[in-house]
């Protein structure tokens, strides 16, 4: 009976769902800004500005002491950060100052630059290098109090590119629309300072538009500078790796997997290619042997972690039960267990 109770609790604790937790938004701050004070910054090329529920509408600005004005980039829409020009543009060697509060009840600031050579020069993304791979892991269903979203599976993109000037950022604008309607699919903007990043975009099931997330994605990838340069666009698809599993995703966003061999999806430049793994958050990748090499740091997960699940080789392989079997299991053994302890009271007696 005691055994049996245990189970129950135990059951029980995997039943019951999780409380609903209120999203606490944090207060509003600015956490940083391209150029920084001091520095040297394109004349042409837009200012970055990042933090939380921050906006541009009391910062002033002059060059050389006359007024000027901050107007958004047009690639400012789905980035993380505020991307605004300065307009007149600046001309070499002229001074740029900024001052003003960039959220309410924050500290008024003060940024100055000076002007340099305009960028002509447009980003270099590698398209050998960059991939993307697949995780269906167990779905994760939002509280509607925790600031999460749903989520059914992840993808995990792999953008690499020649390693640019420092302060010359590329953005990549990351995207896949099913229907071409805009219902579905999803597109992202995100900033990349170094040779490599690795986005973490996870979804859910209607986003896919019953597209086989395997074999009938194309995620677009356009890289653009902030002055407004842009690289050939290009596509990345099939996806590289694939992988099944029934790992939870907690508030974070499930580590990328360390992708194997047999995690390659047929047809893919990953089909055959050797172990991949993703290394610490601050750490390197390697890529696909069959597509060049990649130096891709996950900037956008936890730790790497050695997950076992079904393999890639077109379906969904094995999801396997973390819960140790299936309940009719638990009932076949308490009835060997009661079965065994009626043997022994026999033989006693």
């Amino acid at each position: 009976m005691q055994g049996t109770a245990l189970l129950g609790a135990c059951a029980l604790s995997v039943l019951v769902a999780r409380p609903a937790e209120a999203c606490d938004p944090g207060e509003p701050f600015l956490q940083g800004t391209l150029p920084a004070d001091g520095a040297t910054h394109p004349g042409n090329a837009a200012l970055l500005f990042s933090g939380f529920n921050i906006n541009i509408a009391a910062v002033t600005v002059t060059v050389d002491e006359q007024p000027a004005a901050l107007v958004p980039a047009d690639f400012d829409a789905n980035l993380a950060e505020i991307a605004a020009f300065v307009e007149p543009a600046p001309t070499d060697g002229q001074v740029v100052v900024l001052s003003g509060s960039f959220c309410e009840g924050c500290e008024p600031v003060t940024i100055t630059y000076t002007a340099g050579p305009p960028d002509v020069t447009a980003p270099a993304p590698s398209v050998e290098s960059s991939f993307f791979a697949v995780y269906d892991h167990a779905d994760f269903v939002s509280s509607g109090g925790d600031c999460m979203s749903d989520s059914d599976l992840t993808l995990y993109v792999h953008l690499s590119q020649e390693s640019p000037a420092a302060g010359d950022p590329t953005l990549f604008r990351v995207a896949w629309d099913p229907d071409g309607e805009g219902d579905a699919g999803f597109l992202r903007t995100v900033r990349v300072d170094g040779e490599s990043h690795v986005l973490a975009q996870s979804l859910v099931s209607e986003q896919l538009g019953g597209k086989d997330p395997l074999t009938e994605v194309c995620v677009d990838i356009t890289a653009i500078d902030l002055a407004g340069n842009a690289a050939e666009p290009f596509q990345l698809c099939p996806a590289c790796f694939a992988r099944a599993d029934e790992i939870e995703h907690g508030l974070d966003t499930p580590a990328e997997p360390s992708w194997t061999e047999a995690d390659g999806v047929p047809g893919s430049p990953c089909a055959g290619a050797e172990p991949q793994t993703t290394g610490e958050p601050t750490g390197t990748d390697t890529a696909p042997t069959s597509g060049g090499s990649d130096g891709a740091s996950d900037s956008s997960s936890d730790s790497s972690s050695d997950t076992d699940g079904g393999g890639g080789d077109g379906d969904k392989g094995c999801a396997c039960n973390s819960n140790g079997g299936d309940p009719g299991d638990v009932g076949r053994f308490l009835l060997f267990v009661l079965g065994l302890g009626l043997a022994l009271i026999k033989r006693r007696s």
